[in-house]
């Protein structure tokens, strides 16, 4: 499972269509995918807007390059929408390779032509799954109770 993760590719792979007015990415994406977007606005803007916690980005620092990350989300969903900006903004303050997160666009159905999901047993998105050591530490699915920073915190604390 996590093996696929390690033989993740730099460049993205995803393809996008429009059902029912919904952009919809499959595949997978790389934060510059949404950055500047138009049909991903909501992107640019929440990023923008979020401020993240300070001392948590700084206790994390130190345990930057240990963080492997899969990320299974939705273009079209209103947590990807709301999460997604702030997971990145997260990670990128934290130091965070782009090469250490493994970004998974799903359709409606939670599927996508890149990658099997299903392998995750992810039901719900967006699901940030938090890795060490080749170990899965920790995940959060859709609305993170208190926020993503404050679920990231729980999830490392156990680290």
């Amino acid at each position: 499972m996590l093996g696929l993760f390690y033989q993740c590719k730099t460049a993205s792979t995803f393809h996008s269509y429009i059902v029912n007015g919904e952009y919809i990415m499959d595949g997978r994406a790389k934060q510059k995918d949404f950055v500047g977007n138009p049909k991903c606005k909501w992107f640019d803007s929440s990023y923008a807007a979020y401020k993240t916690n300070q001392s948590f980005v700084n206790s994390l620092k130190p345990m930057s390059t240990e963080i492997k990350v899969v990320v299974v989300a939705g273009s079209w969903c209103e947590d990807t929408q709301r999460e997604l900006p702030h997971f990145y903004k997260v990670m990128n303050e934290v130091g965070v390779s782009e090469n250490q997160i493994e970004l998974i666009m799903v359709d409606r159905k939670k599927q996508s032509s890149a990658f099997n999901a299903s392998a995750l047993d992810v039901k719900n998105i967006p699901a940030i799954i938090f890795y060490k050591d080749g170990k899965e530490q920790g995940r959060i699915v859709e609305a993170a109770i208190g926020g993503t920073e404050e679920a990231m915190m729980n999830i490392f604390k156990m680290m």
